[in-house]
């Protein structure tokens, strides 16, 4: 079935020049199951003329995933700040 029922694109660097994106490809697809939908994932990274993708099959950067990320990159920022005002 795996009709696309959603797309969904974030640009990571929105604020660099036109030439150099990094981007993250979010489709939502009807499997079937009424409870539940499959992600299928890809990040690219273009820059100018080249680009790079990966699909992210079964490792879907979820809500969940990201809110952790971000906690723990946040608690890392703040111990590296702390060091450096201590040194």
């Amino acid at each position: 079935m795996n009709k696309l029922l959603k797309t969904h694109t974030f640009i990571v660097n929105p604020l660099d020049n036109g030439g150099e994106q990094l981007s993250v490809t979010t489709k939502f697809l009807n499997n079937g199951d009424p409870d539940d939908m499959d992600i299928s994932q890809e990040i690219t990274l273009q820059a100018y003329s080249n680009s790079v993708t990966f699909n992210l099959s079964g490792a879907a950067l979820t809500p969940e995933i990201l809110r952790k990320f971000a906690d723990e990159l946040a608690r890392a920022r703040n111990i590296a700040q702390n060091i450096l005002m201590t040194s």
